[in-house]
């Protein structure tokens, strides 16, 4: 039962650090039409922070998970206000975005988020 129980806490404290250690990326979208950085490799749980750096933008997955410019729901058509919206990314995968005054879902002004799994162990592997 004492085993159980350690068990338990240990698993909770690995929860509240993993949650702890998430990291906020910031993406801008800029007057020449480009993503700054345009591919980010983040780990799931982090989140992404869209910011409008100048021009007319907003950000649109490809897959339409998420549009923003004034905010995810309802403002969310380019915009030349200085708009910030930030994006959680719990699954795994590469989820493309574009503006979708300027690109689409293969060209203009595109970027890539890669997310990966925070937990790595090595040696894992047998030989």
């Amino acid at each position: 039962m004492k085993y159980l129980i350690a068990a338990g806490a240990v698993a909770f404290m690995l929860l509240v650090s993993a949650r702890a250690d998430a990291t906020i990326w910031i993406v801008t979208a800029n007057p020449d039409m480009t993503f700054t950085p345009a591919y980010v490799l983040i780990h799931q749980g982090d989140s992404v922070n869209f910011v409008n750096g100048g021009g007319l933008h907003n950000v649109h997955a490809d897959d339409d998970r998420f549009i923003c410019s004034l905010n995810c729901t309802t403002n969310n058509a380019p915009s030349t206000a200085a708009w910030q919206a930030t994006v959680r990314f719990t699954r795994l995968g590469s989820f493309g975005y574009y503006c979708e005054a300027h690109g689409d879902l293969s060209s203009g002004m595109r970027g890539m988020i890669e997310v990966i799994d925070r937990v790595f162990v090595d040696g894992f592997e047998q030989p």
